[in-house]
């Protein structure tokens, strides 16, 4: 799986679960998640759940506390990073 084909799964989750509409100019794969309330603690909690499912990986402390982690692109980045297809 590329990239482009994770951070894409990963906003489609993200929009759906937290009822993000298409057409919210602020939402882009590289804006922080969390900083601007699109994704709360729970939100956290259903993310890494989504994650270790759909991608079969587990997100390390040191990745989870990242900027990296923060946004969309970032997170497609880590999972490239720990998968092992």
């Amino acid at each position: 799986m590329t990239h482009d084909e994770i951070a894409e799964r990963l906003e489609a989750f993200i929009r759906t679960q937290y009822s993000i509409s298409a057409d919210d100019p602020g939402f882009t794969r590289d804006v922080d998640l969390f900083d601007l309330g699109y994704v709360d603690s729970i939100g956290l909690v259903e993310l890494l759940a989504f994650i270790s499912t759909s991608f079969e990986v587990e997100i390390e402390d040191d990745d989870l506390l990242s900027d990296e982690f923060s946004n969309i692109d970032g997170m497609a980045k880590i999972v490239c990073r720990q998968a092992e297809w």
